[in-house]
């Protein structure tokens, strides 16, 4: 059975600033968190739910990744990992193929009331299946 294993943040060759990552079993995910949302994360079946919620942009995205992609992109663990060691490793990211994106955003998010939204209720109603 799968098991998040750790998380932290991840350099990702060519970019310019670390990433916050989620270690499921030997892969790690980037989830494609950005200042100022919140995450609430967990597994559910054959895939990693993330929940990013941004309240002041009035912005929430639910994105799912099934387990079973392969990591492709270069990284090396960066720091607040605290039982994997340091080392390069490649990683998965938001933009592949087959991670799936519901978001929820202005006038929808409004309407649907998802400021108030626990993460997986959300899901429930929003999430892609």
């Amino acid at each position: 059975m799968p098991e998040i294993k750790d998380s932290g943040k991840v350099w990702i060759k060519g970019r310019v600033s670390t990433a916050f990552a989620i270690k499921v079993d030997d892969t790690v995910f980037v989830p494609g968190q950005e200042d100022g949302q919140q995450i609430e994360y967990w597994l559910e079946g054959d895939a990693l739910c993330v929940d990013l919620h941004d309240p002041k942009n009035e912005t929430r995205i639910a994105r799912r990744f099934p387990l079973n992609l392969k990591a492709e992109t270069l990284a090396s663990l960066f720091n607040g990992f605290t039982l994997t060691k340091h080392c390069d490793t490649k990683v998965v990211m938001p933009d592949y193929d087959g991670v799936q994106e519901t978001v929820v955003a202005g006038d929808a998010y409004r309407q649907h009331k998802a400021a108030g939204l626990a993460a997986r209720t959300f899901w429930q109603q929003s999430a892609p299946k």
